[in-house]
């Protein structure tokens, strides 16, 4: 059994030659097999999102790991445990019995995560539905893919097993359309793609980053629709990946960060004037709208698109 180390985060764990020979054993069957990890669901959920490295360099589960590997699990303090239904307003734009798409709000986080309890989306769809996949873990039923907190949007939702792996199948050979408009300082070319891995930044453990070695592909295809006098954009961006805050990582690495966003703001960039300050309150996080999703439904092979109008805190901006 391999050795844990260090009983605090993060946690280190020396693989033995019991779990992994010289040829090497994937990462995933290694740490399933150790008592003070979570879930190999949970575990999923932090190899996507950088949580599990060796040397320094984030793993995927199918990393091949050798006797003598030194692996270390930056694990998250303990998960919110409520999960009773909460009524909400859901925003549905599309229902059957094996799936639903929804308009996300502002503000809303689409399930439970480390921190003080909070109403989140999943809470919502525990009230309204009585069927949802358990493919993503206990605290994020039927959940196929996420927007972030502060980013509003279309989402679609598996209500079984099924129809989630499928789903995920569309997503992972990038045969789903997702297209977002996003409000960005500087005034952006026309046209122009970025490419680059992703991975947990090596400086701020908080932050995504383009990084050097390690971290998975990315491309994000930009469009500028519209460049305004005070010093801004309005871009239409098409995901060809999906990684975790791909689009505010990309658009910063070019100079171009969202208004509005806590995160990924460059420094030195330059502030809207105080015309501005009314719409930016207004604004409450970073400028993203997921405003287009299209897919092929698995059971019935027909294809869906959905698209939803600029929200209202857009408005003052491209407007101007």
């Amino acid at each position: 059994m391999s050795k844990l180390v260090s009983k605090t985060s993060p946690l280190v764990i020396i693989v033995s030659p019991s779990d992994a020979d010289a040829k090497g054993e994937r990462a995933d069957r290694v740490l399933t097999g150790i008592s003070a990890l979570p879930s190999r669901s949970q575990l999923k959920i932090w190899f996507s999102e950088g949580l599990i490295t060796l040397d320094g360099r984030p793993l995927q589960p199918a990393s091949k790991v050798k006797p003598g590997d030194r692996i270390e699990v930056l694990m998250r303090p303990e998960e919110v445990q409520n999960l009773d239904p909460i009524p909400l307003d859901l925003k549905i734009l599309f229902e059957d019995d094996d799936l639903l798409v929804l308009h996300k709000p502002k503000g809303l986080s689409m399930h439970p995560g480390a921190g003080k309890e909070q109403t989140t989306l999943v809470h919502g769809l525990l009230h309204h539905s009585q069927s949802l996949s358990s493919r993503s873990g206990d605290f994020r039923p039927g959940i196929v893919h996420r927007l972030d907190k502060d980013t509003e949007g279309l989402v679609v939702v598996a209500k079984s097993n099924e129809i989630h792996d499928a789903l995920s199948e569309q997503f992972s050979k990038r045969l789903i359309i997702r297209r977002y408009w996003a409000l960005v300082y500087g005034h952006s070319p026309k046209q122009f793609v970025v490419e680059g891995n992703i991975g947990r930044s090596p400086v701020d453990r908080k932050k995504m980053a383009i990084v050097k070695s390690g971290g998975k592909p990315a491309r994000t295809e930009v469009q500028t629709l519209k460049h305004f006098p005070a010093g801004f954009s309005w871009v239409e961006c098409q995901l060809k990946t999906g990684r975790t805050h791909q689009i505010r990582v990309h658009l910063s690495s070019k100079g171009f960060s969202l208004l509005g966003d806590p995160l990924y703001l460059r420094k030195g960039q330059k502030a809207l004037d105080a015309h501005w300050k009314s719409a930016l309150e207004e604004l409450k996080g970073q400028a993203l709208v997921a405003f287009e999703l299209g897919f092929v439904h698995p059971r019935t092979g027909r294809s869906l698109r959905f698209e939803i109008p600029p929200p209202s805190w857009m408005l003052p901006f491209i407007h101007s």
